[in-house]
Parts: structure tokens; sequence; C-alpha cells
């Protein structure tokens, strides 16, 4: 027999595979060549038909899909811990709205780079960071996908507009930007990365009140055109149909439908206040949904409606939101508070099963995204974004089924390892790519200096605790 030469070998392992027939291997291997799996199998036939270049053992381990976070303000890691225990409006002026005309690149790119440690941490091999500071200076989009390339993460760029010409007093913004403004730098953007190997793009038009009616009519155009998928703040708080009653004389979504810019591309992230009507145009687009349940849990924003959702047949993912507002980028907590939540709302334990919620944090984060073809799941042909967990901690042994100890008792320190594109980014507990001690005291400083600058937090605190290298 032939053998035959390959990058990466995971053997000896469980995998939970997410194929169409949602199979666990036990003493399987996985084998990667490039960026992408050649073959899932039995261990020993798999170690006797290639030889890797590199070996991850899994004796003992579960092999995982890679997580989709597909909601996220990697940014927003610079205002970790402000405006907490306020409402979204209060927390908006407690936080970002008073910080973004002082984030510039600095900021961004140090924030950015944790935020992806962290999600590569929880299992999330896919960010869809949607990114919105661009009030400082030009440039800021590169800031984070800088962070994409150098942590190795798979990243969707999701370009935004936030309508900055009217800040509160102290607020005013250096660099106000326009619609022509945004879809020029949603122009460069496709040019510079429509052919990488890891990075893609989104357009995220803001909330309602950041684009005009022929602004979003030209969103819908723009998506067509590059084939890329469109994602929006859609009903997080009655303040979205407060304002297009008060603007247009209709609700939220039928004044999207009107605009044209609806369609099964379109990202609807939140939606927690859901009428009757809502759930028909959802249906009636084959809308995805993006739920952030730990942020919404903070903000007090309500619950997205999922279990009804998952009746109607839209798709689902998971995501954290920003980090100033979840306070992180945990996928493991919000995996497990998306489980809880709607059974405790509706008291029912039947209600989002472990096997569902694994589901919409990789294959309804796939399909969310477009990617359903190549992404969440382990099978031949698909990209290679997976990841290992260790179950042997305090907290999570004993295991007795492998999806429920994901769900139910994991964290953080249980993801051994992880893989994006064939590369390992992450091996037992150590991040490959960049020096994380200094990440994490770069953002420390730049966040430091930050909230000094724009009079947000106790920056005495920050003084008493040391700013600089961690003790």
């Amino acid at each position: 027999m032939e053998i035959k030469k390959i990058d990466l070998l995971v053997k000896n392992a469980t995998v939970v595979t997410m194929d169409k027939d949602r199979r666990v291997l036990y003493d399987a291997a996985i084998a990667v060549a490039g960026d992408r799996i050649m073959e899932v199998g039995d261990s020993k036939e798999l170690e006797a038909k290639y030889q890797a270049g590199e070996v991850l053992d899994g004796r003992n381990k579960t092999v995982f899909p890679g997580f989709l976070n597909t909601h996220s303000h990697l940014f927003q890691g610079a205002l970790k811990g402000l405006g907490r225990d306020k409402n979204l409006w209060d927390w908006l002026d407690s936080s970002v709205r008073f910080a973004l005309h002082e984030i510039g690149y600095e900021e961004v790119y140090a924030a950015a780079v944790v935020g992806a440690i962290e999600n590569i941490r929880s299992g999330s091999t896919t960010v869809l960071d949607y990114h919105y500071a661009h009030a400082k200076e030009r440039g800021m989009d590169d800031a984070v996908t800088q962070a994409f390339e150098d942590v190795g993460i798979r990243g969707i760029m999701g370009r935004a507009h936030t309508n900055v010409s009217k800040m509160p007093e102290g607020a005013a913004c250096p660099h106000v930007e326009t619609e022509q403004d945004f879809f020029d730098d949603v122009d460069r953007l496709q040019k510079k990365y429509q052919d990488h190997s890891t990075i893609s793009l989104a357009l995220a038009p803001g909330i309602i009140w950041d684009l005009s009616e022929e602004g979003y009519r030209q969103c819908r155009t723009v998506a067509d055109k590059y084939k890329i998928p469109i994602t929006m703040h859609v009903l997080e708080s009655e303040h979205d149909n407060n304002y297009t009653q008060e603007t247009y004389g209709m609700n939220l979504m039928p004044f999207l439908e009107k605009t044209g810019v609806l369609g099964p591309d379109f990202i609807a992230v939140h939606c927690v206040d859901m009428s009757e009507e809502d759930f028909e145009i959802f249906k009636k687009y084959d809308l995805k949904v993006s739920h952030n349940p730990v942020s919404n849990m903070i903000l007090a924003s309500g619950f997205a409606p999922i279990p009804r959702m998952q009746k109607e047949g839209l798709t689902i993912s998971l995501a954290t939101d920003g980090s100033a507002s979840n306070d992180t980028q945990d996928m493991m907590e919000v995996i497990k508070t998306s489980a809880l939540i709607h059974k405790c709302v509706l008291r029912d334990p039947e209600v989002m099963s472990a096997a569902e919620v694994l589901e919409m944090a990789s294959l309804g984060g796939a399909k969310t995204v477009g990617r359903e073809d190549d992404l969440g799941a382990i099978e031949a042909g698909m990209k290679a974004d997976f990841w290992l967990m260790n179950p042997m901690t305090s907290r999570c042994v004993p295991v007795a089924d492998p999806v429920a100890a994901l769900v139910y008792h994991s964290s953080q320190q249980n993801v051994d390892s992880t893989v994006v594109g064939g590369k390992v980014i992450l091996k037992e507990g150590k991040i490959l790519t960049v020096d994380e001690d200094a990440a994490l005291n770069r953002l420390q400083e730049v966040a430091y200096k930050l909230r000094e600058r724009v009079g947000l937090g106790n920056t005495q605190w920050n003084q008493k605790i040391k700013v600089g290298p961690f003790n």
C-alpha cells in the first residue's frame, strides 16, 4: 500500500463529526492536507495509510467542528467593564459613544488580537466581526484583518457604517464617514480580500438610523454584486420600530422589505422584539438569525424567541456580541447560556437540547454565513477547522456523553488545541501564532490610556494594579 504524505493527522480521538448522519466516531483519526480534510475514519487504518508532517494525539479527547461566532465587535475589547448594570442606551453613553472619537488603529488592533485569541481558546475558528469604529481615522478595518491574520483565525470582516454626525456634547468625532465613504471602502476591502484563504467580507449597515433608505437599497446591490452576506442589528429593542414609525410610517421589517435589502443572505442580529408580522417576513425571505443571549441578558434587552424560530424552520447561529456588552468572547459561555435561558423562561427542560445548541454553534453558523459547503462539520472535503476538548479538569469529568459535556460542564480550560485551515493555532493550551502575554499586556495598557483620555471608568483603580506587565 502506498503511503500518502499529508500535513496533519489527528489520531486516537472521539470525533463528533456533525456530518449529515451526525455520527460520533470512536478511536478515530482526521487526515488533513493543506487546508482541507482528506479523510475521517478508523485511527489505525489512517495511521497506516498516511505519513503526516504533524500529529496531534487525541487519546481521551473529543474533536468538535470549529464554532462560528456570527456577531462580534472586537474593538470593544478596549472598553470591557464600562457601563455595567445599565440598559442598552445608558450603556452606550457610558462606553462606546463617548470613546469612539479616541479609538484609533492601535486600540482596535490590540483589542482584536486579544478577542481573536479568546475566540480560539473557546472553540471558535471563525468570527464575523461587525466593525464600526471609523470615527477617528481611516483604515480601522485593516487593524482587525491584520489581527485575524496574525492570530490565524478565520475572519469575516463585517464592514459597518455608523452615522456619527450627531454625537453627544464632548464626543464629536474627527472623521465623519459618509454613506459613499462606506461603500467605497467596501469596494476596497473586497478587492483586497476576494481571494484570501481565511478572510472574507460582509456588509454591516449599522442599525436602522445609520443609513438612508437609498443606502439600504445600495446594500442589496453591492451584496449581490460581490456575493457577500449582509448583517444588521435587528429588533434589539423597541427603538427600532419606534424610529421607522416616526421616520417612514411603518415598522422596521416592512421598511427593510420595502428597500429590497432582505434575502437569504441577510443575518438578523438579536431579534428580541419580534411580532407575528416579523416572523412572517423572516420566513418569507429565509433570513438567518444570530443569537446573542449573554449580551441580551447583561443589557436586560430580553431574549430572542429561539425555540419558536426553530419550529418555524429558521436558521439559528450563536454569537458573543462585543466585549463591551458581553463582556467576553467566550463561546463556551454562550453555548451553555443558550441552552439554559430558554428552558428557564419556557419552564420546559426539553427545549434547546445539547445537540440542538451544538448544531447552532457549528452548522447553524456555517449556514448563516453562507459557508455550509465547507465549514461546520468534520468530513472529507471540508475546511480543516476543528478543536480538541480535553475533559480532564474537575469541572468536566466524568464524561458520560461528549455533546452534553460540551454544553453543560465544559469551559475554556477544556479547549486543548484548535486548528484553522489545517494550521494548529492553539496546541495543548498554548497559542502558537502570537505572543499572548505581550498581547494581553498591550491591551491592558492601551485600554487604560483610552479610559484616561475620555474620562470613562475608574482610572485611579487601574493605577493601583499597575499598568503594563502583569504581576
